[in-house]
């Protein structure tokens, strides 16, 4: 059995069951698909809708308490101030700007004053303040007191060149000192300019720790594990939960993925997905990322997962229980059905099956059924009408061949008799005996030959030209012929010796009775797919009992237990018979006649050029 007919090794109720389990587990597959399509789509818009207002207020709040810092030093690092003469000189009024015009001649205790000032800040304004750091054009430097800030060129005060503008940079801690500065910390630069040029003087420098935005962020959570992180402008980790992070590049980190373009991005982190959004600062050139794992933003895709899987288990314990019953309603009738073809298949053909009208298509099939069971009792006594009919037709063929069979023996005796005619003609110089009897040789010998039932028309019309020779030796110079065949039609198959027998009944009954004062026309022509050949003379015609009989006898030759015998007409009728019998009823012959004007019999054939065609 070939492979795309495997499924007949099943019954019809396995398919249906299988069908709709199919059909539904396909259907249950592909909705769950889409469910969880959508659901994480709107969980992925969700998180970063959340996002992005997140990391906005986020990096707000930053760059508002860096910018809140900036300004509360504005007062410390402004020119001298007016004083009142009745409070005296302050002695601090404007230190810190001559400090960084001409800190170089100051005194010990001048400098003492201004790392006070420094000191007192601290005091007064944020405990987050580590120390602060005034720096000059010509790189002096001034500490407030009781700081551990890093003086070594690691220092953003040291390495960094002095900054025009507000600037945060973040300094990260080495994890084999054991100093306070073993935490990473940023350095608040503020630029200090000279009141009375408006020209940079130097830097003040706020070492603020981290702790402040571990606050802010360490606030917000998304999920249950999700976190935000900042990554500063050179892509290294300022801030994360997990604090062996803080100091890495981004890129040596298993957050590698996570790309900071300022665009939505999801991530698989260690085969799981990971969803993430960043926003840049523009004060500070941090980056702030959310981030969250997928599950946890997506809770009702779980649920949608769950419920899925509990349809579909329902959903087959049903068609489990359910559909094995309505199939059985379904298929008990084809078995029926079944059953009696089997019946029918044994030779019983009186049964019936039940049918009732509707559009039920098993009842109609049924119906179907009666009526085949019907038509079958018509065809078989048909069947048996046409195979009696077929043993006629075959002893009607076997009695044609019986009768060519006898007309082909001893033919020797014919031919040998007109040879010597022929040769005695000859000695004798008269030629006219000597064309007939080569004629009359040549037609006989065409007569005798068997090759097939049908010859081509080339053939046929050579055997009619030699008769047509004979008979123009008998009533020379009155008779006369003509034959007009395109050259097209001359490899057309005929019927062996059916045009000759024609023009001999012509002849017969046109040329004699008018002593030979008379015409042949045989001519051929295609009409409706056919080849039709007309033989015409001039004759009397047929007398009109004449041609209703052998009308009839043709139409008797038509029927399957026809008979023909010899007569008068025994030409037209053998013709008629022998065509009927090879092409069919639609062909064979047909008479015109007009009394005193003549007769005309076309001979109707199946264009073809080869036997199979």
């Amino acid at each position: 059995m070939k492979w795309r007919y495997w499924h007949y090794r099943f019954s019809i109720q396995t398919k249906i069951l299988a069908l709709v389990l199919s059909v539904g587990f396909v259907s249950i597959v592909l909705m769950a698909a889409f469910t969880s399509h959508y659901y994480t789509v709107s969980a992925k818009k969700d998180f970063y809708l959340l996002a992005e207002d997140s990391t906005a207020r986020i990096n707000h709040q930053l760059d508002r308490y860096f910018n809140q810092m900036a300004q509360s030093t504005y007062a410390s690092i402004a020119g001298p101030l007016p004083t009142n003469p009745l409070l005296g000189v302050n002695p601090e009024s404007g230190l810190l700007q001559n400090w960084l015009k001409a800190g170089d001649r100051f005194s010990r205790s001048e400098e003492s004053l201004v790392e006070g000032i420094l000191t007192r800040y601290i005091a007064l304004n944020d405990s987050n303040i580590l120390g602060i750091v005034l720096r000059s054009l010509d790189d002096r430097l001034a500490y407030s007191q009781d700081s551990n800030l890093p003086r070594d060129h690691s220092a953003p005060w040291i390495s960094g060149p002095l900054s025009d503008r507000l600037q945060v940079v973040p300094y990260y801690f080495d994890r084999e000192s054991t100093t306070a500065t073993t935490y990473p910390f940023i350095t608040l630069v503020i630029p200090v300019y000279d009141p009375n040029t408006v020209k940079i003087v130097g830097n003040l420098n706020i070492a603020l720790s981290i702790s402040e935005i571990s606050s802010i962020l360490g606030q917000a959570r998304l999920g249950k594990t999700g976190y935000f992180f900042i990554v500063d402008d050179v892509g290294r980790m300022l801030y994360h939960p997990d604090v062996q992070l803080i100091g890495e590049s981004l890129e040596n980190t298993v957050l590698r993925e996570i790309r900071l373009s300022g665009e939505d991005d999801d991530v698989k982190l260690e085969g799981k997905p990971i969803l993430a959004s960043s926003n840049h600062s523009d004060v500070t050139g941090w980056d702030i990322v959310a981030y969250v794992p997928m599950n946890e933003m997506a809770t009702g895709l779980q649920v949608a997962r769950n419920s899925t899987l509990m349809i579909m288990t329902g959903m087959i314990v049903v068609s489990l229980l359910v559909i094995p019953r309505i199939v059985g309603l379904v298929v008990r009738p084809i078995l029926r059905l079944r059953n009696l073809m089997k019946r029918v298949e044994n030779g019983e053909l009186s049964v019936h099956a039940e049918a009732f009208p509707g559009k039920d298509e098993i009842q109609q099939l049924s119906s179907s059924f009666n009526r085949m069971t019907a038509k079958l009792k018509e065809l078989i006594h048909n069947v048996r009408d046409l195979e009696m009919k077929e043993a006629h037709l075959q002893l009607r063929q076997r009695d044609a061949l019986i009768q060519a069979l006898q007309n082909q023996i001893n033919p020797h005796l014919l031919y040998n008799t007109l040879e010597i005619i022929k040769s005695i003609a000859y000695l004798e110089k008269v030629p006219m005996i000597e064309n007939m009897a080569t004629n009359l040789a040549s037609v006989y010998r065409y007569t005798s030959k068997m090759p097939g039932s049908e010859v081509p028309l080339r053939d046929e019309l050579r055997n009619l030209r030699h008769y047509l020779e004979i008979v123009d030796i008998r009533f020379a110079p009155k008779f006369q012929s003509t034959v007009t065949v395109d050259e097209a039609f001359m490899d057309c198959r005929i019927i062996k010796l059916s045009i000759q027998p024609i023009a001999e009944n012509c002849v017969k009954y046109a040329v004699e009775p008018k002593n030979g004062n008379a015409v042949i026309r045989i001519r051929a022509f295609e009409e409706q797919g056919d080849l039709v050949i007309e033989i015409a003379d001039n004759g009397n015609g047929f007398p009109e009992d004449v041609l209703k009989r052998i009308h009839d006898r043709c139409r008797a030759v038509e029927e399957p237990s026809g008979r023909f015998a010899a007569e008068e007409s025994i030409g037209i009728i053998n013709v008629h018979a022998r065509m009927v019998l090879n092409y069919g009823a639609p062909y064979g012959v047909s008479i015109r006649s007009s009394p005193g004007r003549g007769s005309v019999v076309a001979l109707r054939f199946p264009k073809r050029t080869s036997e199979t065609s």
